[in-house]
């Protein structure tokens, strides 16, 4: 709360996830952003490039394989259940499972 009301300082922190669309899985740590999608690996600086277009997975090797091991440690500690995780459903789709009937 203290972030939200006094303009305190931005408290780090790191976000990991997976989406088993695409075989996706990403992480967030600051500016910089891993994900992998299938075979395809990009690190990204979101705050410089918010569109994702300049991969700097080759340009800043270090930090790239920081961020992979972080995810892949993440991962292992994460329960795995091949069958969790979302399918690719449309907007429209999706739209029915969350529409109450009253």
């Amino acid at each position: 709360m203290p972030v939200l009301a006094k303009n305190a300082a931005v408290m780090p922190r790191k976000l990991f996830w997976r989406y088993k669309y695409n075989s996706q899985s990403a992480m967030r740590d600051g500016d910089l952003k891993f994900l992998r999608m299938g075979k395809n690996a990009f690190l990204f600086n979101v705050a410089e490039d918010p569109l994702e277009r300049v991969n700097l997975k080759d340009r800043q090797p270090e930090v790239y394989k920081r961020l992979v091991a972080e995810w892949d440690a993440w991962n292992k500690s994460m329960l795995n259940d091949p069958k969790a995780g979302s399918v690719g459903f449309t907007s429209g789709q999706l739209a029915d499972h969350f529409i109450s009937e009253r």
